[in-house]
C-alpha cells in the first residue's frame, strides 16, 4: 500500500474517532448530588422564571408560554421551546421544565401544529438535545441533586423520581406532594392525605421521611435556617420557624396567597378583594411595603427583578426592578 494512501486512512480513522468522542462527550448529561434547580419560591409561584449562570429562563406570556432565554438586564430574548412550559429549573448548562401542548407559538405549523405533546423535558440551554424524559401528566418538579423529583398526576397521584440521564426512575410516595422545597438533601413539603403538617424528605438517605412542624402549613421555603410558610391555622398568614431552635413567630398577620423571597425581602400578595396588594417586607417583616394595587400572583424572583402576574390577564407579565429604581409596568420586547 502506497505510504500517502496509509497516512490518508490513517487520519481519517483518527478524524472519525475524535467526531465520535466529541458526540459522545455532547450527549453526556452532567451529575452533581450538590445540585439544585430553581427557588422554591418562584417553583411555588408556577416555576415561569428561573436565573442560572447570567441568564434568565422564562416562559414568554406574549408567546404562548414558550421557553425562552434573555440577559440579566431582559435583552436579547430568544426563544428555546415552541409551546408552553412551566416548573423551569436547570444546572450545569442543562434545562429541565414541564412541556405541553396546550399552548403552541403561533408560528409552529404542519405536523408539529397538531401532536399532543405532554411531560417532563431536558435540553440544553440553547434548546439542542431535547428529550422527554417522563411522558406522564406531571405537577411541581425540583431538581434534588442528581435527581429530579416530580409530582404524578396520574394513577391518584404520587411523588416519583428520575435521575437527569434518564435513568433509574421510580416512585418515592404515593401522596402527591410538593418537591419544590429543597435544602441541603433535604425536601420539605406539606401532607395531602392523612394531614397539612410539614413533613421533610431525607434524599440522601433512602428518601426517609419525618415529621417538621404540625398544622396546616403550606408553602414551605427554607433559607437562612428558617422554615416559612403560610399558616392556614391563621388565616393563612405569613410565618416561620428556626430549624434549629424550633421559635416561632409570625412575620405579617395580613392574609396571604402566595409569596416569594430572596435573602432580603419577601414578596407577597395581601389577599383582600378589591383592595389586595402586592407588597415586599424584610425577613422578619419588618418595613413592609407596597408595590402594587391589584389581585396579583405567580411571583417569581431573578437577581434584578420581581415577576408577577394580575388576575384574569395572564398573557401579560409585569415586572419591577428590585433597586426600586421604577416601579411595576409591562414586560415588553
Amino acid at each position: 500500500m502506497n505510504i500517502r494512501i496509509a497516512i490518508g486512512f490513517l487520519i481519517t480513522g483518527l478524524l472519525v474517532v475524535l467526531l465520535l468522542v466529541v458526540y459522545f462527550l455532547d450527549q453526556l448529561v452532567p451529575r452533581d448530588p450538590s445540585d439544585v434547580g430553581n427557588s422554591a419560591g418562584n417553583l411555588h409561584n408556577g416555576g415561569l422564571v428561573f436565573e442560572m449562570d447570567g441568564k434568565v429562563y422564562f416562559a414568554n406570556p406574549s408567546d404562548s408560554d414558550c421557553l425562552y432565554s434573555m440577559n440579566l438586564d431582559e435583552t436579547n430574548p430568544k426563544r428555546i421551546t415552541s409551546m408552553r412550559t412551566k416548573y423551569i429549573s436547570g444546572a450545569n448548562g442543562y434545562l429541565y421544565f414541564y412541556m405541553d401542548s396546550t399552548k403552541k407559538a403561533g408560528k409552529v405549523t404542519g405536523l408539529g401544529a397538531a401532536t399532543n405533546q405532554f411531560g417532563i423535558y431536558r435540553c440544553k440551554v440553547n434548546g439542542r438535545n431535547q428529550e422527554c424524559l417522563n411522558r406522564d401528566f406531571c405537577g411541581e418538579m425540583q431538581l434534588c441533586g442528581e435527581y429530579l423529583y416530580y409530582q404524578t398526576k396520574t394513577d391518584s397521584g404520587s411523588l416519583d423520581k428520575i435521575r437527569v440521564d434518564n435513568k433509574n426512575k421510580s416512585k418515592v410516595l404515593d401522596e402527591m406532594v410538593s418537591p419544590v422545597c429543597y435544602s441541603n438533601g433535604v425536601i420539605y413539603y406539606t401532607g395531602v392525605s392523612s394531614d397539612h403538617s410539614i413533613h421533610a424528605l431525607d434524599t440522601k438517605a433512602g428518601d426517609r421521611t419525618y415529621d417538621v412542624l404540625p398544622g396546616h402549613l403550606f408553602f414551605p421555603v427554607v433559607t437562612g435556617g428558617y422554615i416559612y410558610y403560610l399558616n392556614g391555622d391563621s388565616n393563612y398568614s405569613l410565618w416561620r420557624t428556626s430549624l434549629s431552635t424550633g421559635e416561632t413567630e409570625i412575620i405579617t398577620s395580613e392574609r396571604c396567597d402566595n409569596f416569594t423571597m430572596n435573602n432580603q425581602h419577601i414578596y407577597y400578595t395581601y389577599s383582600n378583594g378589591l383592595l389586595s396588594q402586592l407588597k415586599r417586607c424584610d425577613l422578619d417583616g419588618s418595613n413592609q411595603y407596597i408595590l402594587f394595587q391589584g389581585v396579583t400572583n405567580s411571583l417569581n424572583l431573578t437577581s434584578k427583578y420581581l415577576y408577577f402576574k394580575v388576575y384574569g390577564n395572564d398573557d401579560v407579565m409585569y415586572h419591577i426592578p428590585l433597586d426600586g429604581s421604577q416601579g411595576a409596568s409591562v414586560l415588553t420586547f
